[in-house]
């Protein structure tokens, strides 16, 4: 068994060689080798076997070789896909099972269609060349359904690799060849500690000798070949380092035990795996930009329960943050969203993003690209790299989570919360947001005294500008103020005409009842109210009838009496 495993048998698996698969099956199992001509020598590069089941067992000696070539080719299946090889077999119906014009029964074609990812030619071989044959006969324990030829192999090595327990006699007699413990016993013998490591020279008053094994105190001196192995034992279980050191210090010694159980501890590649992570690096501040709104980090905050996602894009100068919701995470919703910011701000120079969608995007790049603002991404699974706009996610979360525990709108209450965070002085830059952003305060709720103007350049320049534009106007318009006054009667402009005979005004007058600058209200004659431009009035002035003259008085009207000749003529 050792000259099949030896280095002078075996071989490391060559690429480039030619490859042959030996296979054998017999009443209880199936064997296999892999073999390559290595230097001109055919020599194995791996053995399998294993026991057939039990209904394997009632195979025809056809179909349990058939199954031992198909079994082979998934063991070996790392080495021989994509490979041209030969598959050597002492069953010479094989070579037509397993060729293009065989007709098998169901289960060997089925067997022949998981052979397919493979390139092989089945060539036989006599019995006694079958090197296979044994291991077909004496086959390892049939392994459990449930475990993977890979988790198989991974469990064998760890068999492999497990320390075993090391007794008394192995010590004494590893003790008795050890160089190091040989002086030590002559050195006790003779009472001579010349040419010793000072570790056994600081020690030798617990020093003792029982045959050939070396004592400090109740403690074993390990000889040097044993000690990786006693260090392994100790970490049996995978115990911390000082666990370990706790445990060899309790049965044995040797100088410079602690440092060599250190080591394996921290070199376990189990521990390394399980262990928690390495602390975290320093943090690393961002530097704060020249001016506002020059360099940005922008984020997706969501899904929230709507569905909806909440866009932040945050200014690193200011702290000021803007937010919008949109219902998808393309680039086509969110690019907008943030061209928008831009047109209200400016374009920036550089903008931060993570690199999940829609900022790894084509169309986000592009957009970026067209806009002349350079992408800087963060480094992936790493948030903190992104972290002014994570905190400002944080913030929005606490106030969206305290809105539906109140059962509150939260689109309002973010609103009302950027309102008082706009205006609050950071408590890092010690200025409210907008007003770094803005350069001015931002009027809030709270009461505030009102602050002068201290650009006088301006408000005189405004105010020339406005006079200059009121005289072109007013000449234009050939403006003339108006009189106008509270109780005065006037006509109403109609607001619009329903057809061509409408006239421009309503026909009743209207009673001024209050004017403030050119705004008037008027009350109609139904008791409405209606609050109009003076402009839109015009005074009503009423029509009186003219009175007689008191020169000129009218005479009275008498009947007058018919002439005698009228009456005479009448009855004539």
């Amino acid at each position: 068994m050792r000259l099949l495993v030896s280095s002078s048998t075996l071989a490391y698996y060559d690429a480039e060689a030619p490859i042959e698969l030996v296979t054998d099956a017999s009443p209880v199992g199936l064997g296999a080798v892999l073999v390559q001509k290595q230097d001109g020598v055919w020599r194995p590069v791996a053995y399998a076997s294993r026991s057939l089941s039990a209904v394997e067992r009632r195979y025809s000696q056809t179909e349990r070789d058939a199954l031992g070539i198909v079994w082979a080719c998934e063991r070996f299946h790392t080495y021989l896909l994509g490979r041209e090889f030969t598959l050597c077999t002492d069953h010479k119906p094989l070579e037509v099972i397993y060729s293009a014009r065989s007709k098998p029964s169901a289960r060997i074609e089925r067997w022949v269609l998981r052979l397919q990812p493979y390139s092989y030619r089945v060539q036989h071989i006599p019995g006694k060349t079958n090197i296979a044959d044994a291991l077909s006969r004496l086959p390892v324990a049939a392994a459990d359904p449930g475990i993977s030829s890979d988790e198989e192999s991974v469990r064998l090595i760890t068999q492999i690799a497990a320390p075993i327990a090391i007794g008394i006699r192995t010590i004494e007699r590893s003790s008795a060849e050890d160089e190091e413990l040989s002086a030590v016993r002559k050195c006790l013998h003779d009472g001579s500690w010349d040419g010793l490591p000072a570790a056994y020279r600081q020690v030798r008053g617990e020093l003792t000798v029982v045959g050939k094994v070396v004592l400090r105190g109740q403690r074993i001196v390990i000889p040097s070949e044993l000690r990786h192995q006693t260090v392994q034992l100790a970490h049996e279980g995978h115990q911390g380092i000082v666990k370990t050191k706790e445990r060899l210090r309790s049965k044995v010694w040797w100088p410079g035990m602690d440092s060599e159980a250190e080591k394996l501890c921290k070199s376990c590649h189990a521990c390394q795996v399980v262990a928690a992570p390495a602390n975290a690096p320093p943090v690393k501040s961002t530097p704060l930009p020249d001016a506002p709104w020059q360099h940005l980090a922008v984020d997706l905050l969501g899904p929230l329960p709507s569905g909806e996602h909440i866009v932040v894009l945050v200014d690193y100068y200011s702290r000021y943050f803007e937010v919008d919701v949109v219902k998808s995470t393309s680039a086509e919703a969110v690019i907008p969203m943030i061209e928008a910011q831009f047109s209200r701000h400016g374009i920036p120079t550089s903008l931060r993003t993570d690199n999940g969608p829609p900022f790894n995007s084509e169309g986000f790049a592009k957009f970026l690209h067209e806009c002349g603002v350079q992408q800087l991404r963060t480094t992936p699974l790493w948030p903190r790299a992104n972290g002014e706009v994570e905190r400002q996610n944080r913030s929005l979360m606490k106030v969206i989570r305290a809105a539906y525990a109140e059962g509150k709108t939260w689109k309002r209450e973010v609103q009302r919360f950027l309102m008082a965070y706009r205006s609050t002085p950071h408590s890092t830059t010690g200025v409210a947001p907008a007003e770094l952003l803005f350069g001015r305060k931002v009027h809030c709720k709270l009461p505030a005294l009102g602050e002068p103007a201290t650009n006088e350049a301006v408000r005189d320049r405004d105010s020339e500008r406005k006079q200059s534009m009121r005289d072109s106007a007013d000449d234009a318009n050939h403006a003339t103020s108006q009189s106008t006054q509270i109780g005065d009667s006037v006509l109403l402009k109609r607001s619009e005409t329903r057809s061509k005979v409408d006239t421009p005004f309503h026909h009743q007058p209207h009673v001024v009842v209050s004017r403030n600058g050119d705004q008037v209200v008027v009350q109609a004659p139904d008791g409405k109210l209606v609050r109009r431009n003076v402009q839109f009035t015009k005074p009503f002035r009423q029509q009186h009838p003219a009175e007689p003259s008191p020169e000129v008085q009218e005479a009275p009207q008498h009947r007058a009496e018919p002439r005698r000749s009228d009456r005479l003529s009448v009855k004539c």
